[in-house]
């Protein structure tokens, strides 16, 4: 089992977004994929899924063993399932790092899962556990400090993964913002994926997030999410 991290310390960045792709594309290459939603983000994965109506049991009923992974776990496409955050707000801060592992217990026969957090300061998790973490961020002059605090808790993380996404190039150009060039010459971290700012990513709707043009990742994903 691999298990990927996904955070950033920005909100509104399209981690979420970012995420459900990559699991999209991992399960269309016969990887069997669990996305966990541990984000407190505005719009939660179902809600993208489309299949927040079909909630009974979430992720917080797993590690408190109210019910068993299968029985909450919702079913997306072949490949590819979805372990939804409550609907309830405040039901996810019942979460520890007893509960973290039991989840990543549960979950040993996926090949990979995708948990999608919110800043990597959560005292719950454990990072011996975590094969790979994905810092999300923008081109913003703040991202450097973000970058290399992220960088320095996944110190003890096999690998750190950098994702500059709705980069600005044209302010870039400017020096109203940063480079590519700066932001790798300042966190000492290659950039392994730019996705660069489109007003439709953040429309994107049910249909949209399943074509395969939408967030191409599959260019980067040995690279970045393997």
């Amino acid at each position: 089992m691999n298990v990927i991290l996904t955070a950033s310390q920005k909100k509104q960045i399209g981690k979420t977004l970012i995420s459900i792709r990559a699991g999209i594309e991992l399960s269309r290459q016969g990887k069997n994929v669990l996305m966990m939603d541990l984000s407190s983000g505005k719009i939660k994965m179902s809600e993208y899924l489309n299949v927040n109506e079909n909630i009974i049991y979430d992720i917080v009923d797993v590690f408190t063993d109210t019910c068993p992974l299968e029985q909450a776990v919702i079913e997306i496409e072949e490949n590819l399932s979805l372990l939804p955050c409550p609907r309830i707000p405040g039901k996810i801060d019942k979460i520890n790092k007893d509960y973290f592992l039991k989840l990543l217990k549960y979950a040993e026969n996926y090949d990979q899962v995708i948990i999608d957090i919110d800043k990597l300061t959560h005292s719950y998790i454990d990072f011996t556990q975590i094969q790979n973490v994905v810092s999300i961020n923008n081109n913003d002059f703040s991202c450097i400090k973000e970058i290399n605090t992220d960088k320095v808790l996944a110190s003890k993380v096999d690998k750190f993964t950098l994702i500059i996404n709705k980069y600005n190039k044209k302010a870039a150009k400017k020096g109203v913002m940063m480079t590519l060039k700066d932001i790798e010459k300042l966190t000492e971290t290659t950039v392994a994926t730019v996705i660069e700012e489109n007003s439709k990513y953040s429309k994107a709707d049910y249909q949209t997030i399943f074509t395969d043009n939408f967030l191409n990742l599959s260019p980067y994903l040995s690279l970045t999410f393997l």
